[in-house]
């Protein structure tokens, strides 16, 4: 196991794949800042690779997004070398999908779960006033079990896609430990300290969270049986987060002895 994170060249191509609703939008956000706008890859241009000249996919060094191995590696001519991500805690991340459905009609479209905007459009519709009870009823939810499991293979490979998620289980350990760097949304501040040692930035990040789940009430709260639901819907997911905070601590651990912290 890689015990800190790697260090970041100048001459890497930054690739953050962002699984939803891992608090990934304020990440991108900060992660601009710290790059010239003309060699970060904006959504219109990966989205329209053909219209836009060649030189700036070649000069790219970061690109942020719900972009899935199978898009990017036929659409970019450079490919990127050093790619992180966050997972973020099951139960609260299944919630967090949960409400973003509610509000979003072309989440499901956009996040490359479903093939047309029409689909998603008809999620959206279903879900907008129902409660999360009749969600885990409804015929198209199993669509988004162990949703950072299949993501997360999904936008490391494009291999994998017969597997059920028991066995994408130790695909995406294993995804997971290459990576340069992983986070962790539950340790933000610690993951981002272990991020700007790796990239050895001048200056911290500039963090701005955005995109929380504005219709969430503050009460909100699982019965015991949908709690029970959804751990068994996130039971690859709970033991790849569990596998990843372990490997976080490790990680994490050896940047404080490195660095002095601990002392």
């Amino acid at each position: 196991m890689k015990l800190y994170p790697e260090k970041y060249q100048k001459s890497d191509f930054i690739f953050f794949l962002h699984i939803p609703k891992t608090a990934g939008t304020s990440l991108s956000n900060a992660l601009k800042t710290a790059f010239a706008e003309e060699r970060s890859i904006t959504p219109l241009q990966m989205n329209n690779v053909r219209a836009h000249p060649k030189e700036i996919f070649l000069n790219a060094e970061l690109l942020c997004g719900h972009f899935t191995h199978e898009i990017y590696a036929k659409r970019l001519p450079k490919q990127p070398n050093f790619i992180l991500t966050f997972l973020r805690n099951p139960i609260q991340h299944y919630v967090s999908i949960f409400f973003h459905l509610k509000i979003d009609p072309t989440f499901t479209y956009t996040i490359r779960l479903a093939n047309d905007k029409k689909h998603a459009e008809e999620i959206h519709n279903y879900i907008k006033d129902k409660s999360i009870e009749q969600f885990l009823e409804y015929e198209h939810s199993a669509i988004f079990d162990n949703f950072q499991t299949r993501y997360l293979v999904k936008g490391l490979s494009s291999d994998y896609k017969d597997f059920n998620d028991s066995e994408l289980l130790p695909v995406a350990q294993r995804l997971l430990l290459d990576l340069p760097f992983f986070g962790l949304t539950d340790r933000f501040d610690d993951s981002l300290t272990l991020l700007e040692s790796a990239m050895a930035l001048d200056k911290k990040l500039h963090l701005l969270k955005s995109n929380k789940s504005r219709n969430k009430p503050r009460n909100f709260s699982l019965s015991p049986n949908v709690l029970t639901e959804i751990q068994v819907r996130t039971r690859c997911d709970s033991a790849l987060f569990y596998f990843a905070q372990q490997a976080f601590e490790a990680r994490f651990g050896a940047y404080e002895s490195s660095s002095g912290r601990c002392q």
